[in-house]
């Protein structure tokens, strides 16, 4: 039977250890660590000195100065997004619970367009700052993801009819293809982002649904599901070292060393993470 104070989480959306712990435990001890495998590995592209920037990246700024968002690994242009949401996330908790799910998605969408508008047209007029150096750019895409998360949580049933089927599977797909051929436009393009990520969602969504009768490829989907974030923050080095030095192959041996790399960076970075979570969670249980 659950605690009362479990159930009192449970109600005001509040993480186990407190928000401070949440960010702890979740964010910031495997992209440590994933800076350290970056000193001392072998076999990873390399184009950035290591200077005054590496200090500024593990501390977690992506964005600041001009550059960092590519600086070492360009995959991790991806952490300054993440950290800026992860901190306004409380206060986008309490505007769901307040305005509820229809106005809570209105705001968020007219924020989103409102904002990339200005970036585009009348500030920056850069592509950096509307990808991912000021998260209101990029808003939609984290509403849509708590609102899902929320209603699958209070209504199980309800989300998989609705989500699982043919019909939001082919809107997905439309959806993702209006994102598309948005790009090409610089108007269009202030659409872009919010509609490729919600299309892209349903369809991934879908497919990782198909895979159910094929109980080997589900757990594979859910294994690289659950320790995605690992391998975002380390796969890019590799991935570009060995992708350059295997262009003379044909393309069968191509996909052949290819997948066995992918496999071998997915395992490797899926371990890395769950021994780090499990080693700074372990850290939290100790000190409360």
């Amino acid at each position: 039977m659950a605690s009362d104070s479990a159930i009192a989480r449970a109600k005001t959306g509040s993480p186990y250890h407190g928000w401070r712990g949440w960010y702890r435990s979740l964010l910031f001890p495997v992209y440590w660590v994933a800076h350290l495998i970056y000193l001392i590995s072998a076999f990873e592209a390399r184009y950035d000195p290591i200077d005054h920037r590496f200090i500024l990246s593990f501390l977690g700024d992506r964005i600041f100065p001009v550059g960092m968002i590519e600086y070492l690994n360009p995959a991790w242009w991806f952490f300054g997004l993440i950290l800026e949401l992860y901190l306004i996330f409380p206060l986008l908790f309490r505007l769901l619970q307040k305005a509820g799910v229809r106005w809570f998605l209105l705001i968020c969408a007219a924020e989103t367009v409102l904002c990339r508008y200005i970036l585009l047209f009348n500030i920056f007029r850069t592509n950096g700052m509307v990808i991912s150096a000021f998260c209101g750019s990029r808003l939609w895409e984290f509403a849509f993801g708590m609102v899902v998360g929320l209603a699958y949580r209070q209504n199980r049933e309800w989300v998989e009819d609705h989500l699982f089927s043919a019909g939001a599977m082919l809107g997905g797909v439309a959806i993702y293809t209006a994102g598309l051929y948005s790009f090409y436009s610089t108007f269009t393009y202030i659409f872009t982002d919010a509609l490729i990520g919600t299309g892209l969602f349903v369809i991934l969504a879908n497919l990782a649904r198909l895979s159910r009768p094929m109980q080997r490829v589900e757990a594979a989907l859910a294994y690289v599901g659950v320790y995605s974030y690992g391998l975002y923050l380390v796969h890019q080095p590799y991935a570009t070292y060995f992708g350059g030095r295997m262009r003379a192959m044909n393309m069968m041996e191509f996909i052949v060393i290819a997948s066995a790399i992918i496999a071998v960076i997915t395992v490797a970075s899926a371990r890395l993470e769950r021994y780090v979570n499990l080693l700074s969670q372990g850290g939290l249980r100790r000190k409360k």
